[in-house]
């Protein structure tokens, strides 16, 4: 990233409206070898933004600092204690970033084993404290050297931002331009994430490196959002409305929008389906239909106290759903998918009242 940006304290250049070229022209200039950096940092703050797209305010165009943080700390925390990726040349005049020392420091204060030899547990297996410790820690280092650089590298752009606010604010052209070539920016990300890290890991190969990256931020363990629709009452699968068999773990928990395109965990993009449904809908996208008893479940959904509902649904609205189903159609995935068979289901699975009445707004 650009030397000269890094210590920006600010940047508010008035946007200027931005054609789907220019945008795409700014991402790929900022990703290119031609800008200078020392470290893995932009690849990383980009991809935890991406990530993150659906979680942006649709009226301010705001995201905030905690949710890139906790994001950009996760993707570390796997690429650096898991897979043992180094993320800067040795020939630098220090062999480890920032982040690096921070993570290995944390480790060491709460007796967690980094050892090169073997894999450490994945951040989402932190507990939540420990989890919002470390990406206080990394948000700092986030913030002193990546948010001013890329938003240097970006030409001012992308994002405006001031570093003792709570996040950056989207050039609304350019927000569009993402979400509408979400996995067209993430492979031109990754191309030049592989290519950089393989300068800096000879032994690593591109197909393993790909490979780690996609596996840095991917969920193993999806028991809490099972819970949380179990707890909610449903008791059919969301796709045949077959009933469910009670379980437990074993229950599936489907993105009705795949994980493959969001990337993000959010209870509002999860359901239960039987093992035959979420084993054929695969990565595909469900019908449109589906999108109303989204909507629906969602809005009763919310009467669910609990601190995952409070969490997840923050940023949440149908129009967001909506955009997020037409962008991943645009992104090139199959829709139109529906089980061979559907039981009738008054109901819809949730519970003994159904669901509440939905408006067409927000």
């Amino acid at each position: 990233m650009s030397t000269s940006g890094w210590n920006l304290q600010q940047g508010t250049i008035p946007f200027r409206p931005l054609s789907e070229s220019e945008v795409i022209r700014i991402v790929n200039v900022a990703l290119s070898p031609a800008k200078m950096h020392t470290t893995t940092y932009k690849y990383a703050f980009f991809k935890a933004v991406l990530d993150n797209l659906f979680n942006v305010n649709l009226e301010s165009h705001f995201l905030d600092y905690d949710a890139i943080a906790l994001r950009f700390t996760e993707i570390y925390w796997n690429l650096v204690l898991n897979f043992h990726l180094k993320q800067m040349p040795a020939s630098q005049r220090t062999a480890m970033t920032a982040v690096e020392r921070k993570l290995f420091e944390f480790c060491q204060k709460h007796g967690f084993d980094h050892s090169q030899k073997q894999q450490i547990f994945p951040f989402e297996a932190l507990r939540s404290d420990l989890q919002l410790e470390i990406a206080k820690a990394i948000r700092r280092e986030m913030l002193k050297y990546v948010v001013g650089a890329f938003y240097k590298d970006t030409e001012g752009q992308l994002y405006s931002f001031r570093k003792e606010a709570g996040g950056i604010h989207f050039n609304p052209h350019a927000y569009a331009a993402c979400v509408k070539f979400k996995t067209d920016f993430e492979k031109i990300n990754y191309y030049e994430w592989i290519k950089y890290l393989e300068k800096v890991n000879k032994e690593e190969d591109a197909y393993a490196l790909a490979n780690k990256l996609d596996a840095s931020t991917e969920r193993s363990n999806l028991t809490p959002y099972r819970q949380a629709l179990q707890q909610f009452g449903q008791q059919h699968c969301f796709y045949c409305h077959m009933g469910l068999r009670q379980e437990g773990a074993a229950t599936p928990v489907d993105h009705c929008i795949p994980w493959s395109f969001v990337k993000d965990d959010k209870l509002w993009n999860f359901v239960l389906s039987c093992p035959a449904c979420n084993s054929a809908k695969s990565n595909t996208l469900p019908a449109e239909s589906y999108l109303v008893d989204m909507k629906r479940r969602n809005l009763s959904l919310l009467n669910l106290d609990l601190p995952l509902v409070r969490e997840d649904f923050k940023s949440y609205t149908h129009s967001k759903l909506e955009a997020m189903y037409r962008s991943a159609l645009f992104n090139g995935f199959q829709s139109g998918w529906k089980p061979r068979t559907i039981a009738a289901l008054p109901s819809y699975g949730f519970g003994d009242g159904g669901y509440a009445s939905v408006a067409d707004g927000e």
